[in-house]
């Protein structure tokens, strides 16, 4: 490949050059906005050919298994910044984009649709967008997926184009429930934890705790925490009535609506606990038992439908009082960490206050390790994207330290406990959170990781202090390179919810 100059005939950085440019194989001068070799070429020429590459990976997609809603996939992010000409995007969130951009940003949403939030079939919404079979998704759910891909994008977009993309979906999800579509309340949550999601990797966390809390609304009043319940005396799926919300015709189907109850459990569960309030969905409560199955990988419901007979009951009651089930599924795996990360934030918290609430305590002390020790380590080969197995398993760990945090000033075993719990989120982040495929990551790893260093900056101004136990697992040199270690991976990832985290434990390690 010819080398790249910049206009004043500097050697271009390697990744500089131009997306047109790198794709067309031609010489870089980086000028801005537009470089001169693409100022001197047509941008339909460009099109044209752009479109045969994006055909040629989706194709690759599909035949890789697009119904695979967590296969790992190596094709890399397309660009979608103003270098292709697109012109000026249409403000109406009920007029779709050009055709070219439309499919640049489904492509780049696709590659990294499960760790967003997506529970849908990926291979029907693949042909549904792109290859026009079947019913078309909503406006709401369209306009989300463009933000996302705009996101992921591997160019850095303008801001114009984000708050324009933006700006359509949040107008045509507030009026997504008077679209005509058989699949509107169901494509209405998944449009609602796409934004959330999107929302809180963009800081604004009182707009993110709002889209979630809109679906988990949604579920809750849809009656899909009662998907498969054994109180049901119905031949049907659900236990109660839906109302606008249809009625699943097949096991994908099924498995959309079980896999959006999940989704959403998942996502209210961890953030309102970081918000320091219950989860929306009271699921310890006798009055919204959850009686719907663990979720499943899509393709699994497509392959082996669950038996027209099978029923279910108190599925996380059971699973919190320690009861074995066969549910370890990468989908069902994080479900179950993020609830015991917020039962553990809530319980600790609890049996500080009021020492006769230890049973509770005493359960999660020992459901929590013995959960981690089920967990497969993290490696490129297991199903999952390395970005969805990096947050499991640290979810995991930050349940263990949410648990003894609150005692760890007094209690030896404690403070050991916490040590050891942010310690192996560390080793997860010197392993993986540097390596290419991790270019995004989820946001939840920002309130992680930011969980793991304070746990250390605590440490060291213990081990500065008097009566330090000679038993502990770390001297002061490694706690404070494990904090500047954890820094350092926070810096590598600057989207703004992660440097709003790295300002606060910058500050506090200063001050310690």
């Amino acid at each position: 490949m010819p080398k790249n100059y910049s206009a004043s005939g500097v050697p271009l950085q390697k990744g500089t050059a131009c997306t047109n440019c790198r794709l067309r194989k031609i010489k870089c001068d980086g000028r801005k906005p537009k470089c001169t070799p693409c100022q001197t070429t047509s941008s339909e020429a460009f099109s044209d050919y752009q479109i045969s590459v994006l055909e040629a990976r989706l194709h690759e997609l599909e035949s890789r298994g697009a119904s695979e809603d967590l296969q790992r996939l190596e094709t890399r992010p397309l660009s979608t910044s103003a270098e292709t000409s697109f012109g000026p995007l249409p403000a109406s969130g009920f007029e779709d984009l050009p055709p070219i951009l439309r499919r640049l940003l489904v492509h780049n949403f696709i590659m990294n649709c499960c760790w967003v939030g997506f529970f849908l079939h990926r291979g029907r919404f693949i042909k549904t967008v792109l290859q026009s079979e079947g019913e078309a998704p909503t406006f709401a759910l369209l306009n989300t997926t463009y933000v996302w891909g705009n996101h992921l994008s591997s160019s850095q977009n303008s801001l114009e184009q984000e708050a324009t993309l933006v700006s359509r979906a949040l107008q045509s999800s507030a009026h997504a429930l008077s679209e005509n579509h058989p699949q509107k309340i169901t494509q209405f949550i998944q449009a609602e934890i796409l934004l959330g999601n999107y929302f809180y990797l963009a800081g604004k966390t009182v707009e993110g705790k709002y889209h979630v809390t809109a679906a988990a609304s949604l579920v809750l009043g849809g009656g899909l925490h009662k998907i498969r319940s054994s109180d049901t005396e119905k031949s049907g799926y659900l236990a109660e009535a839906l109302g606008t919300l249809a009625l699943p015709k097949d096991s994908v189907e099924e498995g959309e609506l079980i896999n959006a109850f999940w989704t959403v459990l998942t996502l209210d569960s961890f953030w309102n606990s970081v918000h320091g309030t219950p989860s929306s969905i009271p699921y310890t409560s006798s009055t919204v038992r959850i009686d719907t199955p663990w979720p499943l990988i899509m393709e699994e419901y497509a392959e082996k439908p669950l038996d027209p007979n099978f029923r279910s009951s108190h599925t996380i009651e059971n699973f919190l009082r320690g009861l074995p089930d066969d549910a370890n599924s990468p989908r069902a795996t994080q479900c179950k960490a993020a609830i015991l990360f917020e039962r553990a934030t809530f319980t600790g918290l609890q049996f500080k206050n009021d020492p006769t609430s230890q049973t509770n305590f005493d359960i999660l002390d020992s459901l929590i390790p013995r959960f981690i020790s089920t967990l497969l380590p993290v490696d490129r080969a297991n199903l999952p994207p390395l970005n969805y197995q990096l947050c499991i398993n640290s979810l995991a760990n930050a349940a263990d330290i949410q648990l003894h945090l609150p005692f760890a000033p007094e209690s030896v075993s404690s403070r050991i406990r916490i040590l050891n719990a942010a310690k192996s989120i560390l080793d997860l982040i010197d392993t993986w959170a540097h390596v290419p495929e991790l270019e995004f990551i989820d946001p939840m790893l920002a309130i992680i990781w930011t969980i793991a260093c304070k746990v250390f900056i605590d440490e060291i101004l213990r081990l500065k202090g008097p009566g330090n136990p000679a038993n502990l697992p770390f001297t002061l040199p490694q706690i404070v390179g494990f904090s500047k270690r954890v820094i350092g991976a926070m810096e590598s990832h600057p989207f703004p919810l992660m440097i709003v985290q790295l300002t606060q434990v910058k500050s506090a390690l200063a001050s310690a």
